[in-house]
C-alpha cells in the first residue's frame, strides 16, 4: 500500500474514533436524542392577518389603480420551529424560533419560543400535564405610506391601507400595526385518562 493511501487511511479511522469518543458519547449528543421536533408551521396569525389586504386596493386621483398585493406579499413566510428535549423522566424544555417575514410596508420580526412540561401519572391510565411557553420578539410592525394629496394637502405620511379614506392622513397613522404575537404567553393543564 503506498504511504499516502495509510496516512489518509490513518487519518480517516482516527477521525472516526475522535467523533464516537468524543461526540457520540458527550452530554450534547444525549440531549440531541431526547429532542423530538414537536411543531413545524408556516404562516401565523400576524402573517394571515397581514396576508388578507394583499386582495385590496383603491384608485389614485388620476384614475390609475393602485393594488396591495405588492406592499403586503411577503418574500418569505414566517415559518416556525419547536423542539421539547426531555430532562428527566417527568420534565421537557420546550424551545424553537420563526424566521420572521418581511413584505414592502410591513414586518413580522424573528422570535425565540421557550416553555416547560410537566407530566404526572396520576395511575396506570391516568395523567396530568402542565404546559407553558412564551414567545420573545415576533412583533408586527407596519409601515406608513408618504402620499401626494397635490394642492389641498401635500406630502404627508399617511397608513398606506387608507390612504383613500376621508380620514386625515395624520389621523390615519394611528391605525399601523404594531402587535405581539397572539398567544405570546401560553399555559395549558391536560388532563388524560385512557380506556
Amino acid at each position: 500500500m503506498k504511504p499516502s493511501k495509510v496516512f489518509l487511511n490513518s487519518t480517516l479511522l482516527g477521525l472516526v474514533l475522535f467523533w464516537r469518543q468524543f461526540c457520540l458519547a458527550s452530554p450534547v449528543f444525549e440531549l440531541w436524542n431526547a429532542t423530538s421536533l414537536i411543531e413545524i408551521k408556516q404562516g401565523s396569525e400576524l402573517s394571515n392577518k397581514m396576508g388578507a389586504y394583499r386582495m385590496g386596493g383603491y384608485e389614485l386621483s388620476n384614475g390609475a389603480p393602485l393594488q396591495f398585493k405588492n406592499w403586503y406579499t411577503p418574500t418569505f413566510t414566517d415559518t416556525r420551529l419547536t423542539y421539547m428535549t426531555q430532562v428527566h423522566s417527568k420534565v421537557g424544555v420546550i424551545w424553537g424560533f420563526s424566521t420572521g417575514e418581511n413584505a414592502q410596508k410591513y414586518t413580522v420580526d424573528p422570535s425565540i419560543k421557550l416553555g416547560l412540561v410537566f407530566r404526572h401519572e396520576l395511575d396506570k391510565t391516568s395523567t396530568l400535564s402542565l404546559r407553558g411557553t412564551t414567545i420573545l420578539a415576533g412583533r408586527l410592525r407596519e409601515s406608513a405610506c408618504t402620499a401626494n394629496y397635490g394642492d389641498i394637502g401635500g406630502v404627508q405620511q399617511v397608513n398606506c391601507r387608507m390612504a383613500a379614506s376621508p380620514m386625515q392622513p395624520s389621523q390615519t397613522l394611528q391605525y399601523l400595526y404594531n402587535e405581539k404575537p397572539y398567544n405570546y404567553n401560553t399555559l395549558w393543564l391536560q388532563y388524560t385518562k385512557n380506556f
